[in-house]
Formats: C-alpha cells, sequence, structure tokens
C-alpha cells in the first residue's frame, strides 16, 4: 500500500519579493515556517548536573520577560534530570529525552531540528542566564536582516569574550549583570568566530547553511558554523552590552586534559582540511585589539572614514579597527583590503566593500595617496622586501591626520637566541625577517614627518632555557650586562606601532 500524506498550505501566504537576499530569505522564511507559536525558542541541553540544571532553567525562567517556547534536553543523564524537567511549570514546554549521550554535538543538533521559532537560543545546563540577556540578544538579531548569530560575553570563556564580574552569591551575580546588560548597539562586535555561551541565531540561517557538520567531534564546529554563515552573507555578533555566567569550572584529571588536546588538535586539522589549508586560529582568530586599541576618538560626527586592511588574512584585524570605531560611534565605514595570498580573497568579501591581491609591490596600483583614514598591516613590517620603502609607501597613502598601525617583529628575541645557540627544534618566523632595530624604524618614521604614539610590546613567556642561558652568561666574568634589562627585551615578541601623519 502506497504512503499517503497531505501538506495543508491552504492559508499559508506566498513570500513576498524583496529587493535583497537577505530579505527574500527572511520573507521565505516566514510563509514557509508559519507553524510557531512564538518568534522565539530557547532549548537548555543538560547531562546530569542536577543542581546547576535547576539554577539554569530558573534563571531563564526568572529574567527573561517576553514570550518563548521552552525546549527541555536530556542528554542522556540519569533520571533526576527527566523528574525535574516534568516538575518545570511554563506554559509552553517541551521535554525532549536523549537516552544516551554519546557526543556534544548530537544534543546540539537534536535542539536545532526541533527549535522550529524564527529566532533560537541554545543554552547548556552550566549558563546562568541574567535578566536582560536574552532580550538584548534578540534586540540584536533583530536589527539587521544580515545579522545570523549572535553570543554574550561570559565568565569563563576564550575567544576574547572573558568578562569578569565580581560577585559571591547567586543574587548578588543577577545584581550585578542587570547593572551590565544595558543594551546597547555601539557594543555589537563583528566577529568572524564565537563562542556560544549561548548559541542564539536566527532559524533560516540555519536552514539555508545547514547544522553542524558531522565532521567536527567537538571542538572547531563553532568556528566552522561561523565561516558557513559568513559564506552565506550573515554577519556573526559579539554583544559586549550582554553577560552570562559559564559556571565551568571543576576538576579535571591528566587524562582530561590529554583528551581535550587531543580533541583541539584534531579539530583544528579537520577545519584546515575541510577549508583547503585555513587555520581556524592564525587565519580568522588572528586578533589585533593590542594595536587597535592605541586609536583615540576622532570626535568627527557624520564621518564614514576608509579603512584599508593589508595582508589581514582573512580580515579579523579590519574588523578590530571597525569594532574600536564602533566605541567612538563611528558606526559606518568604508573597508578595502589587499592581500597578496588569494586563499584569504573570499572571506574578506565577506568582511570589506572592495578587495585586491596582487604583489605588495603594486599596492599603487590600487590605491591613491592620501585616500586612506586608516592602515592596518597584518603581518610585520619587516617580514617585507624592503620593509622601510614600503613604511614609506604605507604613510604615503594616509590622508592627513590618518592612522596607520604596523608591527616590527623583534629579531633579538629569545627564540632567535635559542636557534643561535643551536636549538632547532622549532623554525620561526623571524628566521625570515629583515634586520630593523626598532629605534632606525623609529627614526625613520620621525624623517618622514610622523608623529608616533608610545610603543607597546607585545610579549609571550620567557622559556626556562632562556633564565638558565642567562644565568649561565651572567658567570661569565668577561660578559657584563643587566640582566633585569635583558630579559624584557628577549621575551618581547612584536613591538606595536601607532603612527599618525
Amino acid at each position: 500500500m502506497d504512503n499517503y500524506f497531505e501538506i495543508n498550505t491552504d492559508h499559508a501566504l506566498p513570500p513576498i519579493e524583496a529587493t535583497s537576499i537577505f530579505q527574500s530569505r527572511g520573507n521565505a522564511a516566514d510563509s514557509f515556517t508559519q507553524s510557531w507559536e512564538n518568534e522565539l525558542s530557547i532549548a537548555v541541553i543538560s547531562y546530569n548536573r542536577l543542581e546547576k540544571t535547576k539554577v539554569c532553567i530558573e534563571n531563564i525562567i526568572q529574567n527573561t520577560d517576553i514570550p518563548y517556547d521552552l525546549i527541555l534536553i536530556d542528554s542522556g543523564s540519569q533520571p533526576e534530570i527527566m523528574e525535574y524537567y516534568k516538575s518545570v511549570n511554563h506554559p509552553n514546554k517541551t521535554i525532549i529525552r536523549i537516552t544516551k549521550n554519546i557526543n556534544a554535538n548530537f544534543s546540539f543538533m537534536v535542539a536545532m531540528k526541533n527549535l522550529k521559532s524564527k529566532y533560537c537560543a541554545i543554552v547548556s545546563n552550566d549558563v546562568v542566564v541574567p535578566k536582560n540577556a536574552i532580550k538584548n540578544l534578540l534586540t540584536c538579531i533583530q536589527s539587521a536582516d544580515n545579522i545570523g548569530w549572535v553570543s554574550p560575553v561570559s565568565s569563563n570563556i576564550s575567544n576574547l569574550q572573558q568578562v569578569d564580574l565580581n560577585f559571591n552569591t547567586l543574587e548578588e551575580m543577577n545584581r550585578v549583570a542587570e547593572a551590565y546588560n544595558i543594551s546597547d548597539p555601539l557594543k555589537w562586535e563583528e566577529r568572524l568566530a564565537l563562542m556560544p555561551a549561548i548559541f542564539f541565531y536566527k532559524k533560516e540561517c540555519i536552514d539555508i547553511v545547514g547544522g553542524f557538520d558531522y565532521g567536527f567531534f567537538h571542538d572547531f564546529a563553532d568556528d566552522d558554523m561561523a565561516r558557513r554563515l559568513n559564506r552565506a552573507g550573515y554577519k556573526t555578533i559579539l554583544c559586549t552590552d550582554t553577560w552570562v555566567h559559564h559556571d565551568h569550572i571543576y576538576n579535571t584529571t591528566p587524562q582530561d586534559v590529554i583528551r581535550l588536546r587531543n580533541s583541539i588538535e584534531q579539530g583544528r586539522k579537520n577545519f584546515s582540511e575541510k577549508y583547503y589549508g585555513l587555520d581556524a586560529w592564525d587565519d580568522v582568530r588572528n586578533y589585533e585589539v593590542g594595536l587597535t586599541s592605541l586609536l583615540e576618538n576622532p570626535h568627527k560626527n557624520e564621518w564614514i572614514p576608509n579603512i584599508l586592511g593589508i595582508d589581514t588574512r582573512c580580515g579579523t584585524p579590519i574588523l578590530d579597527v571597525r569594532n574600536q570605531l564602533r566605541k567612538y560611534g563611528i558606526t559606518k565605514t568604508v573597508s578595502h583590503a589587499f592581500t597578496t595570498k588569494a586563499d584569504y580573497f573570499f572571506d574578506l568579501q565577506t568582511v570589506c566593500n572592495h578587495v585586491n591581491c596582487d604583489r605588495i609591490d603594486y599596492l599603487y596600483d590600487y590605491f591613491e595617496k592620501e585616500s586612506c583614514d586608516y592602515i592596518i598591516l597584518g603581518e610585520p613590517i619587516n617580514t617585507y622586501d624592503k620593509p622601510k620603502l614600503l613604511t614609506k609607501r604605507l604613510y604615503s597613502l594616509l590622508k592627513p591626520n590618518g592612522t596607520l598601525l604596523l608591527k616590527l617583529r623583534n629579531i633579538s628575541n629569545q627564540n632567535n637566541l635559542l636557534y643561535s645557540l643551536g636549538n632547532f627544534k622549532e623554525p620561526t618566523l623571524e628566521e625570515s625577517c629583515s634586520c630593523v632595530p626598532l629605534e632606525s624604524l623609529y627614526n625613520y618614521l620621525i624623517k618622514l614627518g610622523a608623529r608616533i604614539k608610545p610603543i607597546v610590546v607585545l610579549q609571550e613567556p620567557a622559556t626556562q632555557e632562556t633564565i638558565n642561558i642567562l644565568n649561565e652568561m651572567h658567570k661569565i666574568p668577561a660578559i657584563r650586562f643587566n640582566q633585569e634589562a635583558v630579559l624584557p627585551r628577549l621575551i618581547t615578541k612584536d613591538f606595536l606601532l601607532c603612527i599618525e601623519k
């Protein structure tokens, strides 16, 4: 016998044509998925930890005063979780039980398949959601058709998303968080990668790009999701105006540490395999907030500055400039990218208005003199041939009062010291750097007429080998040096320069 089923569209309206692909997608999503009762669904995923689960759910209910569907997912926990789920009082509650915990991503995939609303939030049971957190995230994602995923800052998280608030009790946490969680669009940062303290997304985006890739066991699944969303034209936004508490502190065994390290290594490898050599950290999360934090408020109204990023890989340093300017109220910019590597061309197009790929010698063919308000160079200046000539050319592209941000790799660092003494274990980028002392570059910029802000150093921890060598050298009578003065130079990786014309 043939199976038969009917889809009733008698009362459905056809999608409305629109002038942009994002409006067309939204209109189609509204037409095709008209079954939700509320525009927002919140899913909580629990795997044991009953007390944390209670705190998580109770705070969502207590602190969220907008209508939403609540989906409670038990990922193979002990029976007490299901018993608690049944006792939760919420008018639009659904319970889903997974009989056995087989993988964290599987629970997320179950959630994504069962969240039917226009906007969806997935929360793990070790996250405490304070007042206004959900409302703020909803405000952000509704602010533009091309925003696909937003996340809050939180405690106990990586990817430059951690914000620590002082509190001792849950009640105190809710008070300080309520004071923090004041919606402010100037605190919305566009990112190329997000850690989902709360995975808050627009459902149509997942319909378009798909759910989690089965190839990622745990780590880097979120990096992959961000890449697909960005490449589909959607923005991924970190809401620094919104804070949640990630209660993720627990004891780990040495075996747990090894498993985590192996998972990270394999996930990073899988990401590179999927994206043809693209590295999730070096190419996507190459933040330059140390540089961009040197930018001062230009105090200009209704100003649309031109930003040029050169060799910024996938474009995160350009976003760092834009995010810093946004804090000063400058929300509109024109962004250009110039890359010497075609691998980054596609991803740069998701960030910039214009992208060019060529050899660095042909930079002048694409940009006129005095055409840029801000220039950021992604790679250290002394990794290029003729670094002083390049510095002069970059400076000439600046408008009067324009700003150039660049790094100078310190060739007198501990890696090169160890390398020169026979430690060839890890060849470093410094081996291909020109010998350009900081003092030499500084004096050259002064001759060009530049104003240079106080130089910031980017340092790394001293290795035990470096400390041992300095101690031994200090014992030799023929060698006299101030060890306290030498060590800071050795552990300096880069000098960060903010240059004004």
